[in-house]
């Protein structure tokens, strides 16, 4: 059986996952993956923990990482910037990781206020509970939403708590309510892909592309490609086999590393999506990531 990765995987320092790091290696361990990306929402804070944690987990090999929310001009929508070896102690990095921060907290005052706008309760200081020092997400919102004692009558409601929609509501209602044609729907301001790009590139790392499924055009991928992307993760939960093929042939024809992750995030958020869960996230993958990084170093 050949070797598999996981190279995006969130752990707890993500406010929308659930593990830890230390429980993360240890489930990666029990899962015979071979290396594995702890790569947070706009977060590097798993960095210096996960290297240590590495040392009692010999079998796996770790690589640094981070995950820069960003917005793609031509649309307005969120792209995701993989972010791999980035040295987590980098000025720019750190400004740029601020930045976002700013920004997000905005995005969760207006989120926050959409949804009242919508007659639905919600009580801020348990979100602020749920949060800490951290910007709220749209998880964190949905979750006192749905606790909140005075919408559980709300038939709006009725679907995600106890009808089709349950099994995986999160994922449904942020669809529904914070999606684009959403009634909550809140316009990302944030850093533009190419700016994610060049920070990653500025803090030592290799910028990768998440999960392409996401742009809406599959042309906007040259656009991408354009700004500087090193490489593409072709290998994703969230492709078919048709993608797949169409995406490791895009980084074949366009010389960009191959990259392979689940977006694992724990049972809360995305509950179906298990780490490592595929077989073609194969070892060579890494090993192609790793010497480029050695050879650009």
């Amino acid at each position: 059986m050949n070797k598999i990765i996981d190279l995006h995987i969130h752990s707890n320092m993500s406010e929308d996952a659930d593990l830890t790091v230390e429980e993360i290696f240890s489930l990666a361990q029990n899962s015979s993956i071979a290396a594995i990306s702890i790569a947070d929402h706009d977060s590097i804070l798993s960095i210096d923990i996960a290297n240590e944690i590495a040392k009692n987990y010999p079998s796996i090999e770790y690589v640094p990482g981070v995950e820069l929310t960003t917005v793609f001009p031509i649309d307005g929508s969120q792209q995701h910037i993989l972010g791999y070896y980035v040295n987590n102690n980098s000025p720019v990095l750190l400004d740029c990781l601020e930045k976002i921060r700013i920004c997000r907290i905005d995005m969760a005052n207006k989120r926050i206020e959409a949804i009242k706008k919508l007659n639905f309760s919600l009580d801020e200081k348990i979100i602020q509970e749920m949060t800490g020092d951290r910007p709220s997400t749209a998880l964190s919102i949905m979750a006192e939403l749905f606790n909140n004692k005075n919408n559980l009558n709300d038939k709006r409601l009725h679907p995600y708590l106890h009808g089709e929609k349950n099994e995986n509501k999160m994922t449904h209602f942020y669809k529904d309510y914070f999606g684009k044609n959403g009634p909550a729907y809140v316009p990302f301001e944030l850093i533009s892909c190419r700016e994610g790009i060049e920070v990653i590139k500025k803090a030592g790392g290799i910028p990768v592309i998440a999960h392409p499924i996401f742009l809406d055009k599959k042309e906007w991928l040259n656009d991408i490609k354009e700004m500087g992307i090193q490489g593409i993760e072709a290998v994703s939960t969230y492709h078919n086999h048709e993608e797949t093929i169409f995406y490791l042939e895009f980084a074949k024809k366009n010389k960009l590393l191959v990259t392979a992750g689940s977006d694992f995030h724990g049972p809360t958020a995305k509950p179906h999506i298990k780490l490592g869960n595929q077989e073609k996230m194969d070892y060579s993958y890494y090993e192609n990531l790793k010497d480029f990084h050695k050879k650009k170093n």
